[in-house]
Parts: C-alpha cells; structure tokens; sequence
C-alpha cells in the first residue's frame, strides 16, 4: 500500500448473527495487522455466538450453527484479540457504521477495551468510495448512458433521465425481469410495502427488519405490531403498513 504508517493498522471484517450492534453476535473475525517496515500477521477464528444464527443471516454468510457449534466463544479468545487490536489504528470496509462498533460492543462484554477511539483512527474505504464516487442521478447516467446529465434538479430533465438510465438498467441486467411485478420484488426484497422496517425471508414469510424483533416473523408478536400502528411516532406509511398486518393477523378490519 502507498501509506505511510506512523503505527500498525489492523483491516478486518466481521461476519455476524444479525446487524443489532447489542443485540447480535460476532461468528466470524479476519484480521491484517500491517506495521510500519511492512510486516504483516494475519489472525482468523470462527466464534461460538452462544445463541442460535438466524436463518437470514446464513443465507448471506453461509455459516451454520453446526460450523461454529464446536467453536470458542468471544470471550475465550478475547485475550488474544485484545492483544492483537491494542495499540493500532483500524481499518475496513463500512467498519466505521457497524464494524468497530460490534467489535467494541463484544469486548465490552468481557470487560476488555483495546479499542479507545479517542486514541484510534479509523480509516473506511467504504466512505472513500461514497465521497470519492456519486451515487446521484448525474453518476447513473453517466455510468449507464455514457453522457452528461443536463439540467440537474429540473424537475422534467430528472424525471427524463431517470427513465433513460432505466431502460439501460433493463438492458444490462437480464436477471431484473420485465414486469413491474418483478422489478418491485427485486427492490423491495420481497416485501410489497414502502418501509424498511419488514422483509420476507427466504421462506415467503413477513419478518421485523429492526430492532428487538429484529429477525422473527410478525406472528410472534402481533402487539408490536399494534404498537406501531396505534402508538408509536413512526412515519405514517410505517404505522400504516404495520396497522394492515396486524388487522390481518388479528382478523380486525
């Protein structure tokens, strides 16, 4: 790398039981600990969350509960994770939203900080590219028409170049299919809803997508659901959206 290092740098990633930084458990940790002169060690374990992996979480990481059933735990290995994070900067890709944070919060429970960030900088190539390469319309038709965006935030230039780089978008990607049926199951993983906060696992069932519940399928806690609709200061398609699935499990109209 052409970076001059005043101390070592550790880039890591982690693969975990779900993204609840308090909530959820590191199952995987890889490292490069790179020091000044060039050196570099290396440090990988599979860990035992102690808590069962969720079936969504596997789908992307490919780790079971029978890879890591036989596996550490964070904590029988926390000494010589602290040792090798202690006294060096960090780095990795989207680390600084989800990764330090999950890493600091498994330490914590250990009673371990080697992770001070008042004496740790965090470099995130991930927000290099975001900074470094726009993610704006004028960006879509660029890369997709190979031309300049006129009239950027014009309403009607907008609107026309959004459905130019859309037709481009079909035409490079086969696998997007051709009906809008498909094309909202593709951006809405499977939910047909504007919301975030629910999804539909792999099996076609409705899950929470945040928070306690993060993970489980609406059936479990159909209170929470009214909570949402009736109770909380949500945005109102949230509310509106959990009021539907609700008076649907409950047969209310």
């Amino acid at each position: 790398m052409r970076l001059e290092l005043e101390r070592d740098l550790v880039f890591f990633d982690l693969e975990t039981t779900g993204v609840s930084i308090q909530d959820h458990r590191i199952i995987e940790l890889y490292a490069v600990r790179v020091s000044p002169d060039g050196s570099r060690r290396e440090l990988h374990h599979y860990i035992n969350p102690g808590m069962p992996i969720p079936e969504e979480a596997t789908a992307i990481h490919g780790i079971t509960d029978e890879l890591v059933a036989d596996k550490p735990s964070f904590a029988e290995v926390s000494d010589e994770l602290a040792t090798f994070f202690s006294d060096a900067d960090l780095g990795g890709f989207n680390v600084r939203r989800f990764d330090v944070p999950m890493l600091m919060e498994e330490f914590h429970r250990c009673k371990k900080y080697p992770i001070l960030l008042k004496n740790v900088r965090v470099i995130d190539p991930y927000i290099i590219f975001l900074k470094k390469e726009s993610r704006n319309l004028a960006a879509a038709v660029r890369f997709y028409c190979e031309e300049e965006h006129e009239d950027a935030h014009a309403a009607q230039a907008d609107v026309e170049a959004t459905m130019k780089v859309f037709s481009k978008q079909l035409e490079r990607y086969e696998d997007l299919g051709q009906t809008v049926e498909a094309l909202e199951a593709f951006v809405a993983d499977g939910f047909k809803g504007l919301d975030t906060k629910f999804k539909i696992n792999k099996d076609g069932v409705v899950i929470f997508n945040f928070g306690k519940n993060m993970g489980k399928p609406i059936t479990e806690d159909p209170d929470y659901l009214r909570w949402m609709y009736k109770e909380s200061n949500m945005p109102i398609a949230t509310r509106m959206i959990a009021g539907d699935l609700w008076k649907q499990l409950t047969g209310l109209q």
